[in-house]
């Protein structure tokens, strides 16, 4: 009985780390009764976009800015947010192998190489000389649960506004919005690790047909 009885509160415990809101958030006794973590928190990372659409290659060079984003998403910690009622952020008992700013960059320039479309793309600052810095703002990239529990499955939510800044003037030459939701096809983490990856890589789709564009020419020229 002892040992029933602690093991319980080992359990809560870990959903109280891997499920605890900011400001206050849920009651404990809100919570399933059975943590999607079994195991220690654990270091995860999502791959880059492989497939694409035929093109023809661009003749010039990219830089990729580190992307900025809200101080609840700038974090190695994984988010997740419950819609009902205030609609409060929280974390999952894992971490991204990187700050979320620096990991997505480094996902989109793989992401812009795996397209086959232009040779020459790279970090800002790296010291290549382009024609244009993509800068990324990142206003969403969470799970988000319909309701206060984690009982059902969550959809990831992907929001990004970019721009294509033309090098050396530095003027905004064009900026677009993206949108993406992927419903997890399970309550697990792994399921929702899955969504998370789907998600950015329709969003990195998206973003470089946008930005590799046929009609962009080197030195900022549409």
């Amino acid at each position: 009985m002892r040992g029933a009885v602690k093991g319980a509160l080992n359990r809560r415990r870990l959903l109280a780390r891997g499920m605890g809101m900011m400001g206050g958030g849920l009651a404990l006794g809100a919570l399933p009764a059975c943590s999607i973590f079994e195991s220690p928190p654990h270091v995860v990372r999502l791959t880059a976009a492989r497939e694409f659409s035929p093109a023809p290659p661009v003749g010039w060079q990219l830089l990729v800015g580190v992307p900025t984003t809200t101080s609840v998403l700038n974090t190695t910690r994984v988010p997740l947010r419950h819609l009902e009622g205030a609609g409060d952020f929280g974390y999952f008992d894992a971490e991204w192998q990187d700050a979320m700013p620096e990991m997505l960059q480094g996902l989109l320039i793989e992401s812009f190489e795996y397209s086959g479309r232009i040779s020459g793309v790279g970090r800002e600052g790296s010291g290549l000389r382009a024609d244009y810095v993509l800068l990324t703002d990142i206003r969403d990239f969470q799970a988000e649960y319909p309701h206060a529990t984690v009982e059902d499955a969550p959809a990831i939510h992907v929001r990004a506004q970019c721009k294509m800044v033309t090098l050396p003037r530095r003027t905004i030459q064009e900026s677009q919005g993206f949108e993406i939701r992927v419903p997890a096809k399970g309550t697990g983490f792994n399921a929702v690790l899955a969504a998370y990856d789907e998600a950015f890589h329709t969003l990195a789709r998206q973003v470089a047909e946008w930005a590799l564009q046929p009609g962009r020419r080197a030195g900022g020229g549409v």
